[in-house]
């Protein structure tokens, strides 16, 4: 073959890699509900090519439902069915906050509905659809007719929710206002978990002991199989080219399948990073954030107040510095060489390039200086930091020190607020 033609096949396979890349980097959060709904509890992060699993939150878990991502606020929320809560969860770094809501009879999905507030649906209980606002205040039992084993909701482009029972395998409608509207569906289901509705009015539901999923018309009636041959399905989320990615159960991995229902993939491979039995999956956006002059303040963690970090960004040179205000790793008086009355106090400082909203920095330890005078400074290179800003609000530092042996990871926000407006204005330019 020719140059020129090995050119052009070049060029046609570049264009077939494009047009099938999705639109804009993501990552997929996976929520596993354990091998027989046992621990390991956990939730999995992979790439957009559902590779590089990374375990994103594996405490605080009691057979954890869903997962959802408050982006402003910087925090996840995951349901647990087994402790009847919700928990808040940093959203770079998965660490455990405190709880959103308690005393749920068995959470499982949860939505985010035009009226702003979070949907919640019960497994057991009541059976109601509960309303918090985004702060977790509880609003109300939004409807009044129990569903039971309550797992998949959806609106309807008129407002209407229509909300899935797993043991009655049927489908239950309520209009905007929450008033029950009757059965929906109530056919060719033997187990259903989540719903959804198609660009053309379709009922979509997902079938778990049927191993399928089926369409309804905008009536509630039967009209076909859309897809067979699954395995516990349950979890669902789209991509930005019409595909749509379901957990699967029964193989321990995460399916892809086109708009038209055929398989294309494996989009997780089987028990990839320990995956077990999918049963939530969320879809998030990288952020687009980038790392301005209006991020240079104090920034601390409340568990470590008086500690903390001041950070300076010059985004003309490309580069962030971090000043690390911290102590020794023993208090002063107890270490071998300490001197009772030793202050303990420690400086370190970082140094890197801005790629983003990331960088990684190279951090620095200095010794030898005495107070107020000329004395020269030793520096070493003392290990690696990775400074990561969600927003204006909140980042996160990870670090590695190789001459302390630490490593670890501390989310942070900042200690005063004025320049946050600066920060947003940048950020929108």
């Amino acid at each position: 073959m020719g140059t020129k033609a090995k050119f052009i096949l070049g060029l046609i396979c570049l264009i077939f890699l494009v047009a099938d890349a999705p639109a804009q980097d993501f990552e997929l959060y996976v929520v596993d509900v354990g091998p027989n709904r046992g621990q390991p509890w956990q939730v999995i992060k992979y790439d957009q090519n559902g590779q590089n699993p990374e375990t994103f939150i594996s405490a605080g878990l009691n057979r954890p439902q869903d997962i959802i991502f408050l982006e402003d606020q910087g925090i996840a929320l995951v349901s647990s069915l087994g402790s009847g809560r919700i928990t808040r969860h940093n959203a770079t770094s998965g660490n455990f906050i405190n709880d959103f809501a308690t005393g749920i009879n068995q959470p499982t999905r949860m939505k985010i509905g035009a009226d702003n507030l979070l949907y919640v649906l019960q497994w057991g209980g009541t059976g109601t659809v509960r309303r918090y606002t985004l702060d977790g205040d509880f609003v109300d039992d939004f409807t009044d007719v129990r569903v039971s084993n309550s797992i998949g909701m959806d609106w309807d482009s008129q407002g209407n929710l229509y909300v899935s029972s797993w043991d009655a395998r049927h489908v239950r409608k309520f209009d905007s206002n929450g008033k029950d509207l009757g059965l929906f569906v109530t056919t060719n289901l033997q187990g259903p978990t989540n719903i959804w509705f198609d660009t053309d009015g379709s009922l979509l539901v997902m079938d778990w002991t049927g191993r399928a999923i089926r369409r309804y018309n905008s009536n509630g009636a039967f009209q076909n199989t859309f897809v067979n041959g699954l395995n516990q399905p349950e979890g669902i989320e789209f991509l930005s080219n019409g595909d749509f990615l379901i957990g699967n159960g029964g193989t321990s991995s995460v399916r892809q399948y086109n708009g038209s229902g055929t398989f294309v993939k494996d989009f997780v491979q089987p028990g990839l990073g320990g995956l077990s039995t999918p049963n939530g999956l969320r879809i998030r956006l990288l952020s687009s954030f980038k790392m301005n002059a209006g991020l240079n303040d104090a920034w601390f963690n409340s568990a470590t107040d008086g500690q903390g970090f001041f950070i300076t960004v010059f985004p003309g040179l490309g580069l962030v510095s971090l000043a690390w205000f911290t102590y020794d790793t023993t208090l002063p008086g107890e270490g071998e060489t300490a001197k009772l009355g030793d202050p303990g106090h420690r400086w370190l400082t970082a140094l890197g390039t801005i790629n983003g909203n990331t960088s990684i920095m190279t951090v620095s330890i200095a010794s030898g200086g005495l107070f107020d005078t000329s004395t020269e400074i030793n520096r070493r290179d003392d290990g690696t930091l990775t400074l990561t800003f969600v927003n204006c609000r909140l980042g996160k530092v990870d670090y590695n020190i190789p001459s302390i042996n630490r490593q670890g990871s501390v989310d942070i926000t900042r200690v005063a607020e004025d320049n946050v407006e600066l920060c947003e204005t940048l950020d929108a330019r």
